[in-house]
């Protein structure tokens, strides 16, 4: 069997190179340009079924690439159809399943929950901050309209139709449950 060739610690070595490279790509490209490219997640997707493969843990590789993959595609599926506001990003749901592939199970429940939380402080992150940017506009809506008239604006706020880099989310819940789960 080929983990006889490699001890358990060199494979998990080698889990680690390769989800550090995809968690770092992954999470620079988001960040930058709001791209993941594919030719990035294929790869990524190849390393972690090829190492399961070679560690004869195929099954939880597939599995974790469902798990952590499969409510990501599920809410890009939702979010492109007609009228939908864009939930994440095709590239986002593809590096989830990349990432699932390389936690594998039970880790890729770690790294959906991990991502989720890193996803959500983001957005709340983003939105402060634009909210912060406008702050004078928005007290002056206050002193001029009320309380009603604040609300008003910050319901209206240009800041909730930005977006989020949820790739490097992903990224980061990622490298989490793999420092919390992989021993």
């Amino acid at each position: 069997m080929p983990e006889r060739l490699l001890s358990v610690d060199t494979w998990l070595a080698i889990r680690w190179v390769g989800l550090g490279g995809l968690a770092l790509a992954v999470a620079a490209w988001d960040l930058r340009s709001r791209i993941i490219p594919n030719a990035l997640v294929a790869a990524g997707l190849g390393f972690g079924v090829a190492v399961g493969a070679a560690t004869g843990s195929i099954g939880p590789a597939l599995l974790g690439s469902a798990v952590l993959g499969g409510p990501m595609v599920l809410l890009w599926w939702i979010g492109a159809a007609p009228g939908g506001r864009g939930l994440v990003g095709a590239g986002d749901a593809k590096a989830a399943l990349a990432f699932g592939a390389l936690l594998g199970m039970p880790s890729a429940v770690a790294g959906l929950w991990w991502g989720a939380l890193a996803g959500g402080a983001l957005a709340l992150g983003a939105v402060l901050a634009g909210l912060w940017r406008t702050r004078r506009a928005l007290l002056g809506a206050l002193r001029r309209h009320g309380l009603a008239g604040w609300l008003a604006a910050v319901a209206t706020h240009p800041v909730w139709a930005q977006g989020v880099p949820y790739g490097a989310a992903l990224a980061a819940g990622s490298v989490a449950a793999a420092a919390l789960l992989w021993r």
